[in-house]
């Protein structure tokens, strides 16, 4: 089966293997050590992954994005509108330490990230507004005219 995968795909399939096989590592353990009555857990869950989870919706004049960015602060991003496309990018800055009475734990994870989404219709980025609350960001982004015109509204019988 190996013979059919191309070789430029064989290293980043590599690395993705090796790093499911490190994530199950760690919380299968994680687990053996909360069964145990006489051990504490101390393995936290990752602290963000790398490209934020974005939700869109389409009403009949806006499109609305939501954002999942937990743990940033509104200046730790940025959100450009270029031609179709909705490019969100940042900076992700975490840390974490834990202490008990028989282990220490520390944790950093820095990186930028970029997700760009294409946009089921043109927008009028000017009159666009978000919202940024307990790490989620909403953007509404209003329909350009040409957009709104170009909907066709199927009626059926009896509707």
């Amino acid at each position: 089966m190996a013979q059919f995968i191309p070789a430029r795909w064989k290293q980043a399939l590599e690395n993705l293997r090796e790093e499911v096989h490190h994530v199950l590592d760690r919380w299968l353990s994680r687990r053996e050590h909360a069964s145990d009555r006489n051990a504490e857990s101390w393995a936290p869950a990752p602290i963000f992954s790398a490209a934020p989870g974005l939700d869109l919706a389409e009403t009949d004049d806006e499109v609305i994005v939501t954002g999942e960015l937990p743990g940033l602060g509104k200046e730790d991003f940025a959100v450009e509108i270029s031609g179709d496309r909705l490019v969100l990018r940042g900076e992700k800055k975490a840390a974490m330490e834990r202490k008990g009475r028989e282990y220490y734990y520390a944790e950093q994870s820095y990186g930028a990230f970029a997700r760009s989404v294409a946009l089921p219709c043109e927008v009028d980025a000017d009159k666009a507004s978000a919202k940024y609350k307990n790490g989620v960001l909403r953007l509404t982004l209003p329909k350009t005219e040409q957009a709104m015109a170009r909907q066709v509204r199927v009626k059926t019988r009896g509707a």
